[in-house]
């Protein structure tokens, strides 16, 4: 992106990140408080989510308030301005991404136990990624085998610290 744009580019996402915080922090009021347990209210699941939405809240209003001293308000979109924005490439690996998570979240997560589900977003998204269509696939074989290894590695990882360091069985 050229250093021009970045302002435009700073304000959508001072307002993505300021919607994003906002629902983390609705959200986080949401979560079970355990109350009726007689649970220390700073200990609840809530607190650190809720935080989480605060602190983003609050960059992304003074990314806002900095792009607006930058005139980045003015977008000046039009169809050129948006297909060019659509057929670049970082869009595209920006939409792939998003898409890849979202079936994680909200598909595969539901259907699937955690470290399955986790080790096949993990090896999907870097072979996604990673792989070239225009060379052939024996000498890719690295590239299959390294993301089949951390796909392992890190759901592995992740769900034994979860369950032994902070006592928390994953879904």
């Amino acid at each position: 992106m050229q250093d021009r744009n970045m302002p435009k580019a700073d304000f959508v996402a001072a307002i993505g990140l300021t919607l994003f915080g906002l629902a983390v922090l609705v959200r986080s009021f949401e979560m079970p408080r355990f109350e009726s347990l007689g649970v220390n209210p700073y200990s609840v699941p809530g607190i650190v989510p809720g935080l989480l939405g605060v602190i983003f809240m609050i960059l992304g209003l003074i990314l806002l308030l900095r792009s607006v001293n930058k005139k980045g308000y003015k977008l000046g979109l039009d169809a050129t301005a948006v297909k060019a924005y659509l057929l670049d490439d970082s869009t595209k690996r920006f939409l792939i991404s998003l898409f890849l998570c979202v079936v994680y979240g909200i598909f595969v997560l539901r259907r699937l136990a955690y470290p399955i589900a986790t080790g096949l977003f993990v090896f999907f998204f870097i072979f996604i990624f990673e792989f070239r269509p225009r060379k052939s696939m024996a000498s890719q074989k690295r590239t299959v085998l390294t993301a089949l290894l951390e796909a392992v590695l890190v759901s592995g990882g992740v769900t034994l610290v979860f369950r032994y360091l902070f006592l928390v069985d994953l879904p």
